[in-house]
């Protein structure tokens, strides 16, 4: 799906850590993939980059809007599927959309695999259930085998519905189809709450924890952005050390989601080398 790549050595500039940067062509443009930056330039280049009123953060921008657009997503366009998308415009690409095993002719959920920092398959992105996807929404948490729910919106926000609460509001055991679902104890924080599941079955069960951020406004930014980091790696800490997939929603699964995801990923990054690649991150979960 991708279009063809090639290497491009870029001279040294103000951010002092971009190197031999790769390129990649858009049907109307050059777009270069990864501008990665040095850990000792960070500072100076952030600021450069902030410069004229954030002037070259809205040029990154805009080179990385049309990243992916030319992606089919046809799977969500069919008739059958349009009432299972919270938003017309938001739609999974059919390449890396999760499957729901086959229940009267439809595997469709509005969920796609997005890479992170250890693997192409860490997360499921998808969106803030509807009250008519809550089943499927845990069918494609038992059918993955995921271990975790990130959650980022909260179900009503200024006066509207961002997500369904598709889980249990007390201790008592609920069904969603043929899935049992009961809530084992709760961890209230300031800025978010996890919680553990036990999700049933047939006479299988396992233990699902649910890490839900409260505090993060849609279109807006946490306050500090330093509790939206500590969450995280508090995520990280409490995550259970397997390799399923992660499963991560907001309302419509893009700007929050997506956030959680690169910050996730920058963090690894940070731990493990002298430099960082935040447009060379955005660039790859477009895709």
């Amino acid at each position: 799906m991708r279009r063809r790549r090639v290497c491009l050595i870029h001279k040294k500039d103000m951010d002092a850590g971009r190197k031999n940067c790769c390129v990649h062509c858009l049907p109307n443009s050059l777009i270069e993939t990864s501008r990665p930056v040095k850990l000792k330039h960070f500072a100076s280049h952030y600021r450069f980059m902030a410069a004229y009123s954030g002037y070259y953060f809205s040029k990154e921008y805009k080179a990385l809007k049309h990243v992916g657009h030319d992606l089919q997503h046809g799977a969500a366009d069919l008739p059958v599927n349009r009432p299972k998308n919270r938003f017309v415009n938001i739609l999974p690409y059919d390449h890396s959309r999760f499957k729901l095993q086959p229940t009267e002719g439809s595997d469709y959920i509005n969920a796609n695999f997005v890479s992170g920092y250890n693997s192409p398959w860490e997360f499921i992105v998808t969106q803030g259930p509807l009250s008519s996807t809550r089943y499927d929404f845990w069918r494609m948490c038992w059918e993955s085998n995921s271990r975790a729910i990130v959650m980022l919106t909260r179900c009503i926000e200024k006066g509207l519905t961002k997500c369904d609460h598709y889980w249990p509001y007390d201790t008592q055991p609920v069904y969603y189809g043929d899935i049992q679902v009961t809530i084992l104890n709760e961890s209230q924080f300031p800025d978010w709450n996890i919680s553990e599941f036990r999700v049933c079955k047939g006479y299988e069960s396992r233990v699902v924890r649910h890490f839900h951020f409260n505090t993060w406004p849609d279109f807006g930014v946490p306050n500090p952005p330093q509790t939206l980091v500590r969450f995280v790696r508090s995520f990280r800490e409490r995550l259970y050390p397997d390799q399923k997939p992660i499963v991560v929603h907001c309302s419509a699964g893009v700007g929050r989601s997506g956030t959680f995801i690169a910050l996730d990923r920058i963090l690894f990054s940070i731990r493990t080398s002298n430099y960082v690649d935040i447009f060379g991150i955005i660039y790859e979960m477009r895709l």
